[in-house]
């Protein structure tokens, strides 16, 4: 499934490899990730994944058991520019080969490719699967389906490991330094032992199954992650952190008003603060909005609201050419993508839904109630609300001023999304964030707004499907 994440634009650092000698051959697994849609509450990420061999052929499925002949196109190498042609007819695509041995996009928003490596020893370390969406690999079309589900990996460093967090007791100490240490069941069905090969990694699980895939690996001063099956897991790098079976298991019952510790605000407290700071009855008064605004990579965004009928409209654009526009009219959603219109995903619609439970309009009092069922927590001088739609997850970080610093959500339990907010502007006595900053926690992109209408007539043809 591919999940949507809020304005997040992966690119991954440049990384410092041995200068690639002139060759007409590539040999190696490279790894990027690229943009490729950015709906205004939410976008795709096609994680990258190319084994390159150096018999001018290359395959970007590494999660079958033919990783290794496996062919899913050629390339060739002209003037430091690599042409890539797919066998099911996909567009081409064209990178330039860099003196450090990257690969470098040619087209499009600017992403990179690094070469994983091969391993014969693991330092001691977690990893988690916290990618924005995959599509297993560039030119493919289709989502990847690994033979491995799990979205978290402990190796101990000695040949153990476990792909279960509930089976740890704990873990401590700095995985780049390789000092993690902790007990773990090895005799489960989610933890055992494994050994590394020719870019494959054999887990033997405790219950007798074994299972190869394929692995590479890259250290925390490069990606800092490992590649199993073609997917991307990024090392747990808290300082010090202990993964215990209690601190995994998600409280998903409903939250009630009253604060988690004595002596903080209470839900009801802070948004009566907050409706105070940013415009009060003003904010009741909104009915409609339309929004314009600007995002990193060139596109145009514009997004309309209309509270009282449920309906969500966002339209991306760029050099003035609609690309995609996404509607959600009370439970009905569709996505209409350079012509072509399906039905949105309920996690798709869900994410659409959560735009009205953030930042300024979630202080609505048609839109408040989830709010006011909120915890409240201490963060340091700070103040954390959280709350639920449904079974997706909502944080307010709010300043001991009583600003709105930022927002956060999780859709379907998927990683969180983070948006921090800046320079705020008021219209028609509404203040309200000009800049956000919405990370994944690696990566970030900015939305500037450019303009704002509060309460504009929204006719019917605003909600019309485009004609392509």
């Amino acid at each position: 499934m591919s999940k949507k994440y809020s304005l997040l634009f992966c690119l991954f650092i440049a990384a410092t490899f041995t200068a690639y000698a002139q060759s007409p051959t590539l040999n190696g697994v490279y790894v990027g990730a690229e943009l490729y849609t950015t709906p205004f509450q939410g976008m795709q990420i096609n994680n990258i994944v190319i084994y390159f061999k150096n018999n001018g052929t290359f395959n970007n499925t590494l999660n079958q058991t033919d990783w290794k002949t496996k062919v899913s196109g050629a390339y060739t190498i002209t003037n430091n520019m690599v042409h890539l042609a797919f066998k099911n007819g996909d567009e081409g695509k064209k990178y330039k080969l860099a003196a450090n041995g990257n690969l470098e996009s040619t087209a499009g928003i600017k992403h990179t490719l690094h070469k994983v490596k091969k391993v014969t020893i693991l330092p001691a370390a977690s990893y988690e699967k916290r990618t924005a969406s995959t599509s297993g690999g560039m030119g493919t079309g289709m989502p990847a389906v690994g033979a491995f589900s799990s979205d978290f990996l402990y190796f101990d460093g000695k040949g153990n490991f476990s792909a279960d967090r509930s089976s740890i007791v704990g873990i401590t100490g700095d995985a780049a330094g390789g000092t993690v240490g902790g007990k773990f069941e090895k005799n489960g069905k989610s933890s055992g032992t494994y050994k590394l090969g020719d870019g494959e990694i054999t887990l033997t699980f405790g219950n007798g199954t074994v299972a190869k895939h394929s692995f590479f690996y890259s250290p925390p001063n490069e990606e800092d992650l490992i590649l199993l099956d073609g997917e991307f897991y990024f090392r747990e790098d808290e300082k010090e952190k202990s993964v215990t079976t209690q601190q995994v298991t998600r409280d998903t019952r409903p939250q009630t008003n009253a604060p988690a510790t004595t002596g903080l605000p209470t839900p009801a407290d802070l948004l009566t603060k907050l409706r105070a700071q940013y415009g009060g009855e003003s904010i009741d008064k909104i009915t409609t909005i339309k929004e314009t605004a600007t995002i990193t990579g060139n596109i145009q965004a514009i997004v309309l609201t209309d509270i009282a009928n449920n309906r969500i409209r966002a339209e991306l654009s760029q050099n003035g050419k609609l690309l995609l526009v996404k509607q959600l009219d009370g439970n009905n959603g569709w996505q209409w993508l350079r012509g072509t219109k399906k039905a949105l995903s309920q996690d798709e619609k869900d994410e659409l839904m959560i735009s009205l439970y953030q930042s300024i309009l979630g202080l609505h009092k048609k839109l408040s109630s989830s709010f006011l069922t909120g915890t409240v927590a201490a963060s340091g001088d700070d103040y954390i609300v959280t709350f639920y739609r449904n079974k997706n997850k909502l944080v307010y970080l709010i300043g001991s001023d009583y600003t709105i610093k930022g927002n956060a959500y999780n859709i379907n339990a998927s990683a969180p999304n983070i948006s921090v907010y800046k320079d705020f502007t008021k219209v028609n006595g509404i203040t309200y964030p000009a800049i956000t900053e919405s990370t994944d926690g690696r990566t970030k992109i900015t939305t500037t707004t450019t303009s704002i209408e509060f309460n504009p007539v929204l006719t019917d043809d605003a909600w019309k499907i485009p004609v392509y």
